[in-house]
């Protein structure tokens, strides 16, 4: 009977452990939506602006979409890691010929902040692993 519950107690730890790490996906309307939000707030956009950059980010939404799908099917993220960076580094220039001088400024803190962001949140996930 001991065992019995320590097995399903131990099964439980499980389950909960491994869905804590799973982030819900958001669709690729959503994650452009959400970023569009995210500049509007701290740069202030125009509607004209917040048009242009929707359509950017929504095609680069859904190219990064299918491209960790791909990832996730051949279990080999590196081997799509080159063409994000290079469509994110080509997205945020069409987004900075958008912007004025003043938002560009802002426009390069945001994206400082986010990598900055990706590569602490990249060393604790390294971090994690050898401590395990």
């Amino acid at each position: 009977m001991k065992k019995n519950l320590l097995l399903i107690a131990l099964l439980a730890v499980t389950i909960s452990l491994s869905q804590a790490q799973q982030r819900p996906q958001r669709n690729p309307e959503e994650m452009a939506k959400r970023n569009l939000e995210m500049l509007d707030k701290r740069l202030s956009l125009t509607a004209d602006q917040k048009a242009k950059i929707s359509g950017i980010l929504l095609s680069q939404s859904k190219v990064i979409d299918s491209l960790r799908s791909i990832a996730r099917a051949q279990s080999a993220p590196q081997s799509v890691r080159g063409k994000m960076q290079s469509l994110l580094q080509e997205n945020q220039q069409k987004i900075k010929e958008v912007l004025t001088d003043e938002q560009r400024k802002s426009y390069e803190t945001v994206i400082t902040e986010q990598q900055n962001r990706m590569r602490d949140g990249g060393q604790r996930r390294v971090r994690e692993r050898s401590a395990n």
